[in-house]
Protein backbone atom coordinates (compact mmCIF):
# COMPACT_ATOMS: atom_id res chain seq x y z
CA UNK A 1 0.00 0.00 0.00
CA UNK A 2 3.29 2.08 0.08
CA UNK A 3 2.92 3.58 -3.57
CA UNK A 4 -1.03 3.87 -2.86
CA UNK A 5 -0.02 6.15 0.10
CA UNK A 6 2.33 8.09 -1.60
CA UNK A 7 0.16 9.08 -4.20
CA UNK A 8 -2.49 10.11 -1.98
CA UNK A 9 0.20 12.32 -0.20
CA UNK A 10 1.36 13.90 -3.52
CA UNK A 11 -2.35 14.44 -4.58
CA UNK A 12 -3.06 16.23 -1.91
CA UNK A 13 0.35 18.54 -1.37
CA UNK A 14 -0.81 19.60 -5.09
CA UNK A 15 -4.48 20.43 -4.21
CA UNK A 16 -3.32 22.39 -1.09
CA UNK A 17 -1.13 24.87 -3.17
CA UNK A 18 -4.32 25.27 -4.87
CA UNK A 19 -6.97 25.40 -2.17
CA UNK A 20 -7.65 24.15 0.92
CA UNK A 21 -10.37 21.41 0.75
CA UNK A 22 -13.77 20.97 2.77
CA UNK A 23 -13.79 18.84 5.49
CA UNK A 24 -16.08 15.97 4.59
CA UNK A 25 -18.99 14.81 6.34
CA UNK A 26 -19.43 11.13 5.14
CA UNK A 27 -18.37 8.49 7.43
CA UNK A 28 -17.02 4.98 5.93
CA UNK A 29 -19.19 2.12 5.86
CA UNK A 30 -19.37 -2.12 6.19
CA UNK A 31 -20.23 -2.94 2.75
CA UNK A 32 -22.50 -5.96 2.14
CA UNK A 33 -20.00 -7.81 -0.30
CA UNK A 34 -16.38 -7.29 0.64
CA UNK A 35 -15.79 -5.27 3.53
CA UNK A 36 -14.99 -1.87 5.08
CA UNK A 37 -15.52 1.22 2.68
CA UNK A 38 -13.04 3.71 1.92
CA UNK A 39 -13.30 7.04 3.65
CA UNK A 40 -14.83 10.03 2.58
CA UNK A 41 -11.96 12.66 0.58
CA UNK A 42 -12.41 15.96 -0.68
CA UNK A 43 -10.48 17.55 -4.39
CA UNK A 44 -10.49 20.53 -6.07
CA UNK A 45 -7.65 21.39 -9.10
CA UNK A 46 -7.06 23.56 -12.21
CA UNK A 47 -8.21 23.70 -15.57
CA UNK A 48 -7.14 21.02 -17.95
CA UNK A 49 -6.29 20.87 -21.72
CA UNK A 50 -6.28 16.96 -23.29
CA UNK A 51 -4.31 17.17 -26.47
CA UNK A 52 -4.43 13.16 -26.97
CA UNK A 53 -8.39 13.91 -27.59
CA UNK A 54 -7.57 17.25 -29.32
CA UNK A 55 -10.48 18.73 -27.11
CA UNK A 56 -9.51 21.85 -25.22
CA UNK A 57 -11.34 21.97 -21.64
CA UNK A 58 -11.93 25.71 -20.27
CA UNK A 59 -14.06 25.88 -17.68
CA UNK A 60 -14.32 27.00 -14.13
CA UNK A 61 -12.32 25.52 -11.11
CA UNK A 62 -15.59 24.21 -9.61
CA UNK A 63 -16.99 22.93 -13.17
CA UNK A 64 -13.43 21.12 -13.96
CA UNK A 65 -13.38 19.25 -10.73
CA UNK A 66 -16.72 18.89 -8.94
CA UNK A 67 -15.54 15.71 -7.01
CA UNK A 68 -14.56 17.17 -4.02
CA UNK A 69 -16.86 14.65 -2.09
CA UNK A 70 -17.20 11.07 -1.90
CA UNK A 71 -18.05 7.99 0.16
CA UNK A 72 -17.15 4.38 -1.23
CA UNK A 73 -21.19 2.28 -0.58
CA UNK A 74 -20.17 -1.07 -1.54
CA UNK A 75 -18.08 -3.09 -3.59
CA UNK A 76 -17.83 -6.77 -5.00
CA UNK A 77 -19.08 -8.84 -8.11
CA UNK A 78 -22.55 -7.78 -9.92
CA UNK A 79 -21.87 -10.44 -12.41
CA UNK A 80 -20.95 -13.22 -12.76
CA UNK A 81 -20.83 -16.10 -15.21
CA UNK A 82 -19.47 -19.60 -14.97
CA UNK A 83 -19.15 -22.97 -17.73
CA UNK A 84 -20.06 -25.70 -16.26
CA UNK A 85 -18.50 -28.93 -17.00
CA UNK A 86 -21.61 -31.53 -16.44
CA UNK A 87 -21.54 -35.15 -16.91
CA UNK A 88 -25.53 -35.68 -16.90
CA UNK A 89 -26.99 -39.29 -15.85
CA UNK A 90 -27.48 -42.52 -18.00
CA UNK A 91 -30.74 -41.59 -19.26
CA UNK A 92 -29.90 -38.08 -20.93
CA UNK A 93 -30.90 -39.30 -24.01
CA UNK A 94 -34.28 -39.43 -23.00
CA UNK A 95 -34.08 -35.87 -20.70
CA UNK A 96 -32.81 -34.64 -24.01
CA UNK A 97 -35.77 -35.87 -25.58
CA UNK A 98 -38.24 -34.10 -22.84
CA UNK A 99 -35.95 -31.23 -23.41
CA UNK A 100 -36.73 -30.93 -26.96
CA UNK A 101 -40.76 -31.54 -26.10
CA UNK A 102 -40.58 -28.77 -23.78
CA UNK A 103 -39.04 -26.22 -25.81
CA UNK A 104 -41.02 -27.15 -28.99
CA UNK A 105 -43.93 -26.21 -26.25
CA UNK A 106 -42.11 -23.05 -25.17
CA UNK A 107 -41.55 -21.78 -29.00
CA UNK A 108 -45.76 -21.82 -29.49
CA UNK A 109 -46.54 -20.42 -25.95
CA UNK A 110 -43.58 -17.97 -25.43
CA UNK A 111 -42.25 -20.18 -22.09
CA UNK A 112 -42.95 -23.10 -20.18
CA UNK A 113 -43.45 -23.08 -16.62
CA UNK A 114 -41.55 -26.02 -14.37
CA UNK A 115 -41.55 -26.47 -11.15
CA UNK A 116 -38.53 -28.71 -10.07
CA UNK A 117 -38.26 -31.00 -6.62
CA UNK A 118 -36.55 -28.21 -4.95
CA UNK A 119 -39.27 -26.14 -4.80
CA UNK A 120 -38.02 -23.44 -7.66
CA UNK A 121 -39.64 -22.56 -10.81
CA UNK A 122 -38.09 -22.17 -13.72
CA UNK A 123 -39.49 -20.92 -17.31
CA UNK A 124 -38.83 -22.65 -20.41
CA UNK A 125 -37.38 -20.08 -23.09
CA UNK A 126 -38.09 -20.37 -26.76
CA UNK A 127 -34.26 -20.18 -27.32
CA UNK A 128 -30.96 -20.91 -26.09
CA UNK A 129 -27.49 -19.18 -26.15
CA UNK A 130 -25.75 -19.51 -29.93
CA UNK A 131 -25.02 -23.13 -31.15
CA UNK A 132 -23.67 -24.31 -28.10
CA UNK A 133 -26.13 -24.50 -25.86
CA UNK A 134 -29.91 -25.58 -27.28
CA UNK A 135 -31.84 -24.80 -24.31
CA UNK A 136 -32.40 -22.38 -21.71
CA UNK A 137 -34.04 -22.36 -18.09
CA UNK A 138 -34.84 -19.12 -16.13
CA UNK A 139 -34.88 -19.45 -12.70
CA UNK A 140 -35.43 -16.24 -10.25
CA UNK A 141 -32.00 -16.59 -9.13
CA UNK A 142 -29.99 -17.73 -12.07
CA UNK A 143 -30.26 -18.74 -16.05
CA UNK A 144 -28.70 -22.23 -16.97
CA UNK A 145 -28.43 -22.85 -20.72
CA UNK A 146 -27.90 -26.02 -21.47
CA UNK A 147 -25.58 -27.90 -24.44
CA UNK A 148 -26.78 -31.83 -25.54
CA UNK A 149 -23.43 -33.13 -24.93
CA UNK A 150 -23.82 -35.97 -22.64
CA UNK A 151 -20.53 -35.35 -21.04
CA UNK A 152 -18.30 -32.00 -21.19
CA UNK A 153 -15.30 -32.06 -23.69
CA UNK A 154 -12.86 -29.38 -23.81
CA UNK A 155 -15.71 -26.35 -23.84
CA UNK A 156 -18.38 -26.42 -21.31
CA UNK A 157 -21.39 -28.08 -22.11
CA UNK A 158 -23.69 -26.04 -19.45
CA UNK A 159 -23.40 -22.19 -19.19
CA UNK A 160 -24.40 -20.63 -15.97
CA UNK A 161 -25.38 -16.70 -15.29
CA UNK A 162 -26.26 -16.25 -11.73
CA UNK A 163 -28.61 -13.16 -11.00
CA UNK A 164 -27.19 -9.97 -9.64
CA UNK A 165 -29.35 -9.86 -6.60
CA UNK A 166 -28.60 -13.34 -5.60
CA UNK A 167 -24.82 -12.37 -5.76
CA UNK A 168 -25.16 -9.90 -3.74
CA UNK A 169 -27.46 -11.24 -0.59
CA UNK A 170 -27.03 -14.98 -1.21
CA UNK A 171 -23.14 -15.56 -2.08
CA UNK A 172 -21.51 -17.62 -4.75
CA UNK A 173 -21.32 -20.88 -2.70
CA UNK A 174 -25.34 -20.91 -1.86
CA UNK A 175 -26.07 -20.31 -5.76
CA UNK A 176 -24.08 -23.10 -6.64
CA UNK A 177 -25.52 -25.56 -3.61
CA UNK A 178 -28.92 -24.56 -5.77
CA UNK A 179 -27.48 -25.09 -8.95
CA UNK A 180 -26.16 -28.33 -8.52
CA UNK A 181 -29.52 -29.58 -6.70
CA UNK A 182 -31.72 -28.72 -9.87
CA UNK A 183 -28.78 -30.22 -12.13
CA UNK A 184 -29.75 -33.37 -11.02
CA UNK A 185 -33.22 -33.07 -10.96
CA UNK A 186 -33.09 -32.34 -14.59
CA UNK A 187 -31.04 -35.22 -15.62
CA UNK A 188 -28.56 -36.38 -13.31
CA UNK A 189 -26.47 -34.24 -13.59
CA UNK A 190 -23.55 -34.05 -11.37
CA UNK A 191 -20.71 -30.76 -12.12
CA UNK A 192 -17.13 -31.97 -12.70
CA UNK A 193 -15.34 -28.66 -13.00
CA UNK A 194 -16.59 -24.46 -12.73
CA UNK A 195 -14.77 -22.04 -15.12
CA UNK A 196 -15.13 -18.52 -14.45
CA UNK A 197 -16.65 -17.32 -18.29
CA UNK A 198 -17.18 -13.83 -17.15
CA UNK A 199 -16.87 -11.41 -14.24
CA UNK A 200 -17.87 -7.44 -13.54
CA UNK A 201 -16.04 -6.22 -10.41
CA UNK A 202 -18.22 -2.82 -9.27
CA UNK A 203 -17.50 -0.52 -6.41
CA UNK A 204 -20.42 2.48 -6.18
CA UNK A 205 -19.69 5.73 -4.38
CA UNK A 206 -21.94 8.29 -3.13
CA UNK A 207 -20.67 11.66 -5.09
CA UNK A 208 -22.93 15.23 -4.67
CA UNK A 209 -22.79 16.34 -7.80
CA UNK A 210 -21.86 13.26 -10.08
CA UNK A 211 -18.43 12.81 -12.58
CA UNK A 212 -19.03 15.33 -15.55
CA UNK A 213 -17.61 14.74 -18.70
CA UNK A 214 -14.87 17.28 -18.55
CA UNK A 215 -13.30 15.93 -15.53
CA UNK A 216 -13.20 12.56 -16.45
CA UNK A 217 -11.94 13.95 -20.03
CA UNK A 218 -9.25 15.71 -18.60
CA UNK A 219 -8.02 13.15 -16.04
CA UNK A 220 -8.11 10.01 -17.49
CA UNK A 221 -5.24 7.60 -18.49
CA UNK A 222 -5.80 4.82 -20.28
CA UNK A 223 -4.17 2.83 -23.23
CA UNK A 224 -6.78 2.46 -25.50
CA UNK A 225 -8.47 5.18 -27.29
CA UNK A 226 -12.29 3.43 -28.20
CA UNK A 227 -14.45 5.18 -25.68
CA UNK A 228 -18.51 6.19 -25.60
CA UNK A 229 -20.70 8.44 -23.87
CA UNK A 230 -24.28 8.63 -23.10
CA UNK A 231 -26.02 11.56 -21.85
CA UNK A 232 -29.04 12.31 -20.58
CA UNK A 233 -31.78 14.83 -21.34
CA UNK A 234 -30.01 17.35 -19.10
CA UNK A 235 -26.58 16.79 -21.12
CA UNK A 236 -25.19 15.20 -17.92
CA UNK A 237 -23.26 11.98 -17.99
CA UNK A 238 -25.47 9.20 -17.69
CA UNK A 239 -22.72 6.36 -18.55
CA UNK A 240 -19.21 6.35 -19.76
CA UNK A 241 -17.66 3.25 -21.54
CA UNK A 242 -14.27 2.61 -22.24
CA UNK A 243 -13.75 0.27 -25.26
CA UNK A 244 -16.41 -1.55 -26.75
CA UNK A 245 -18.67 -4.09 -25.30
CA UNK A 246 -17.46 -6.76 -26.89
CA UNK A 247 -13.58 -6.34 -25.77
CA UNK A 248 -12.00 -8.78 -23.40
CA UNK A 249 -12.00 -5.89 -20.64
CA UNK A 250 -14.57 -3.23 -20.71
CA UNK A 251 -15.04 0.34 -18.10
CA UNK A 252 -18.43 1.71 -17.35
CA UNK A 253 -18.51 4.26 -15.44
CA UNK A 254 -22.23 5.75 -14.90
CA UNK A 255 -24.79 6.80 -12.54
CA UNK A 256 -25.96 4.00 -10.82
CA UNK A 257 -29.23 5.61 -9.44
CA UNK A 258 -30.62 7.55 -12.44
CA UNK A 259 -30.71 3.72 -14.04
CA UNK A 260 -32.45 2.51 -10.69
CA UNK A 261 -34.77 5.07 -11.42
CA UNK A 262 -35.53 3.96 -14.84
CA UNK A 263 -35.65 0.59 -15.09
CA UNK A 264 -38.95 0.80 -12.72
CA UNK A 265 -37.46 0.31 -9.49
CA UNK A 266 -36.97 -3.25 -9.88
CA UNK A 267 -33.34 -2.70 -8.02
CA UNK A 268 -34.44 -0.49 -5.16
CA UNK A 269 -32.92 -3.23 -2.82
CA UNK A 270 -29.65 -1.56 -3.68
CA UNK A 271 -30.76 1.17 -1.23
CA UNK A 272 -30.11 -2.02 1.63
CA UNK A 273 -26.67 -2.39 -0.14
CA UNK A 274 -25.98 1.11 0.17
CA UNK A 275 -27.41 2.01 3.53
CA UNK A 276 -29.03 5.08 1.93
CA UNK A 277 -32.44 5.99 1.41
CA UNK A 278 -32.39 7.51 -1.85
CA UNK A 279 -30.59 6.82 -5.33
CA UNK A 280 -29.41 10.56 -5.64
CA UNK A 281 -25.60 10.93 -6.28
CA UNK A 282 -25.22 7.03 -6.54
CA UNK A 283 -22.32 6.33 -9.04
CA UNK A 284 -20.80 2.88 -10.23
CA UNK A 285 -17.25 2.06 -11.69
CA UNK A 286 -17.42 -0.96 -13.12
CA UNK A 287 -14.73 -3.21 -14.91
CA UNK A 288 -16.36 -6.50 -17.21
CA UNK A 289 -13.47 -9.28 -17.96
CA UNK A 290 -14.65 -12.28 -20.10
CA UNK A 291 -12.92 -15.15 -20.91
CA UNK A 292 -10.03 -14.06 -22.87
CA UNK A 293 -9.09 -11.22 -20.33
CA UNK A 294 -9.82 -14.29 -17.55
CA UNK A 295 -7.22 -16.33 -19.21
CA UNK A 296 -4.82 -13.79 -20.03
CA UNK A 297 -4.51 -13.41 -15.54
CA UNK A 298 -4.80 -17.16 -15.41
CA UNK A 299 -8.21 -16.68 -13.73
CA UNK A 300 -9.79 -20.23 -14.72
CA UNK A 301 -11.44 -21.28 -11.23
CA UNK A 302 -13.70 -19.44 -8.49
CA UNK A 303 -10.52 -20.56 -6.63
CA UNK A 304 -8.47 -18.39 -8.77
CA UNK A 305 -10.81 -15.46 -8.61
CA UNK A 306 -11.18 -15.19 -4.90
CA UNK A 307 -7.35 -15.01 -4.61
CA UNK A 308 -6.37 -13.31 -7.52
CA UNK A 309 -9.64 -10.74 -6.74
CA UNK A 310 -7.47 -8.21 -4.93
CA UNK A 311 -4.85 -8.02 -7.30
CA UNK A 312 -6.74 -7.96 -10.26
CA UNK A 313 -8.60 -4.86 -9.13
CA UNK A 314 -5.37 -3.18 -8.13
CA UNK A 315 -4.05 -3.66 -12.00
CA UNK A 316 -7.60 -2.74 -13.77
CA UNK A 317 -7.48 0.63 -11.73
CA UNK A 318 -4.12 1.11 -11.77
CA UNK A 319 -2.70 -0.50 -15.32
CA UNK A 320 -5.57 -0.42 -17.73
CA UNK A 321 -7.49 2.76 -16.59
CA UNK A 322 -6.82 5.44 -14.29
CA UNK A 323 -8.15 8.98 -12.91
CA UNK A 324 -4.53 11.05 -12.57
CA UNK A 325 -4.14 14.39 -11.64
CA UNK A 326 -2.57 16.78 -14.54
CA UNK A 327 0.79 17.45 -12.53
CA UNK A 328 3.67 15.46 -15.22
CA UNK A 329 3.37 15.69 -19.02
CA UNK A 330 3.61 11.91 -18.83
CA UNK A 331 0.66 10.49 -18.41
CA UNK A 332 1.70 7.40 -16.56
CA UNK A 333 3.99 9.86 -13.85
CA UNK A 334 1.24 11.53 -12.85
CA UNK A 335 -0.21 11.33 -9.21
CA UNK A 336 -3.43 9.64 -8.68
CA UNK A 337 -6.46 11.83 -8.25
CA UNK A 338 -7.85 10.97 -4.36
CA UNK A 339 -10.94 9.71 -5.57
CA UNK A 340 -9.38 7.42 -7.55
CA UNK A 341 -7.21 6.38 -4.63
CA UNK A 342 -10.13 5.56 -2.72
CA UNK A 343 -11.71 3.48 -5.73
CA UNK A 344 -8.23 1.39 -5.67
CA UNK A 345 -8.73 0.75 -2.22
CA UNK A 346 -11.46 -1.29 -2.77
CA UNK A 347 -11.12 -5.05 -2.34
CA UNK A 348 -8.26 -4.55 -0.65
CA UNK A 349 -9.62 -5.24 2.90
CA UNK A 350 -7.61 -8.49 4.01
CA UNK A 351 -6.43 -9.32 1.07
CA UNK A 352 -2.80 -9.38 0.01
CA UNK A 353 -1.25 -6.07 -1.78
CA UNK A 354 0.22 -7.80 -4.94
CA UNK A 355 -0.76 -6.73 -8.05
CA UNK A 356 -1.30 -10.05 -10.58
CA UNK A 357 0.11 -9.26 -14.04
CA UNK A 358 -1.65 -9.98 -17.38
CA UNK A 359 0.21 -12.29 -19.99
CA UNK A 360 -0.81 -11.62 -23.02
CA UNK A 361 -1.01 -14.13 -25.58
CA UNK A 362 1.76 -14.58 -28.41
CA UNK A 363 0.15 -17.13 -30.56
CA UNK A 364 2.68 -19.04 -28.67
CA UNK A 365 1.95 -22.16 -26.93
CA UNK A 366 1.36 -22.12 -22.64
CA UNK A 367 4.40 -23.46 -21.22
CA UNK A 368 4.38 -26.49 -18.84
CA UNK A 369 4.58 -24.02 -15.85
CA UNK A 370 1.38 -22.43 -16.72
CA UNK A 371 -0.38 -25.90 -17.40
CA UNK A 372 1.02 -27.05 -13.79
CA UNK A 373 -0.75 -23.96 -12.60
CA UNK A 374 -4.04 -24.70 -14.15
CA UNK A 375 -3.73 -28.45 -13.13
CA UNK A 376 -3.03 -27.16 -9.83
CA UNK A 377 -6.37 -25.34 -9.76
CA UNK A 378 -8.28 -27.69 -10.89
CA UNK A 379 -7.56 -30.60 -8.72
CA UNK A 380 -8.15 -28.31 -5.40
CA UNK A 381 -11.88 -27.99 -7.27
CA UNK A 382 -11.80 -31.34 -7.81
CA UNK A 383 -11.04 -32.59 -4.36
CA UNK A 384 -13.57 -29.53 -3.01
CA UNK A 385 -16.25 -31.28 -4.63
CA UNK A 386 -15.73 -34.72 -3.41
CA UNK A 387 -15.01 -33.44 0.18
CA UNK A 388 -11.36 -34.34 -0.25
CA UNK A 389 -8.23 -32.36 1.71
CA UNK A 390 -5.92 -34.13 1.78
CA UNK A 391 -3.23 -33.91 -1.55
CA UNK A 392 -2.21 -37.58 -1.93
CA UNK A 393 -5.69 -38.67 -1.76
CA UNK A 394 -7.06 -36.46 -4.11
CA UNK A 395 -4.29 -37.33 -6.75
CA UNK A 396 -4.94 -41.20 -6.02
CA UNK A 397 -8.87 -40.30 -6.75
CA UNK A 398 -7.87 -37.84 -10.05
CA UNK A 399 -6.21 -40.74 -11.28
CA UNK A 400 -8.67 -43.61 -10.31
CA UNK A 401 -11.19 -41.64 -12.15
CA UNK A 402 -8.98 -40.79 -15.35
CA UNK A 403 -7.90 -44.29 -16.25
CA UNK A 404 -12.00 -45.33 -15.70
CA UNK A 405 -12.41 -42.08 -18.11
CA UNK A 406 -10.01 -42.69 -21.07
CA UNK A 407 -7.85 -46.31 -21.83
CA UNK A 408 -3.71 -46.07 -22.27
CA UNK A 409 -4.10 -46.08 -26.04
CA UNK A 410 -6.62 -43.13 -26.46
CA UNK A 411 -4.32 -40.81 -23.78
CA UNK A 412 -1.42 -41.63 -26.05
CA UNK A 413 -2.97 -41.14 -29.16
CA UNK A 414 -3.77 -37.91 -27.90
CA UNK A 415 -0.27 -37.12 -26.86
CA UNK A 416 1.04 -37.98 -29.89
CA UNK A 417 -1.48 -35.60 -31.95
CA UNK A 418 -0.49 -32.42 -30.08
CA UNK A 419 3.04 -33.14 -29.74
CA UNK A 420 3.36 -33.35 -33.35
CA UNK A 421 1.09 -29.84 -33.58
CA UNK A 422 3.87 -28.24 -30.76
CA UNK A 423 6.92 -29.90 -32.71
CA UNK A 424 7.99 -31.87 -29.83
CA UNK A 425 7.57 -34.99 -30.49
CA UNK A 426 11.46 -35.59 -30.55
CA UNK A 427 11.01 -34.16 -26.80
CA UNK A 428 9.79 -37.25 -25.55
CA UNK A 429 6.14 -37.66 -27.32
CA UNK A 430 8.04 -40.68 -29.31
CA UNK A 431 8.55 -44.46 -27.93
Amino acid sequence: MDNQQNDNERAWDYLSAQKDPANPSAAGLLTPADGLAGESSTDETANIHDSKDSMAVSVTRHASNPVQQYENLLHGIDTLDLGLYVTWGSNWKQRLNTLDKKKQKARKKGGVLIPLPSGRICNFRPNGKGENYRFHLQFEAYNLFIGKAARPGSSPNVYLSIDARTLWFNGIETALSWIAEDLKAIGGGSIQFVQVSRVDLCCDFWIPGGLPFEFLLSHKVTHTDKKQLFLDKDDSVETYYVADKKSPIQLRIYNKGMEIKQNGGLKLWFLDLWQRETTEDIWRTEFQLRRPALKDFVINTLEDLKEKKAGLWRNLTSKWFSLRLPDNEKAERRTMHPFWCAVQECFQQNASDNEIKRVYDSGKVATPEWHLSHIDGCLSSFAAHLGITNREDAIRELQNRLTRRNNDKDFETACIKKAIQRGTLSNGGGK
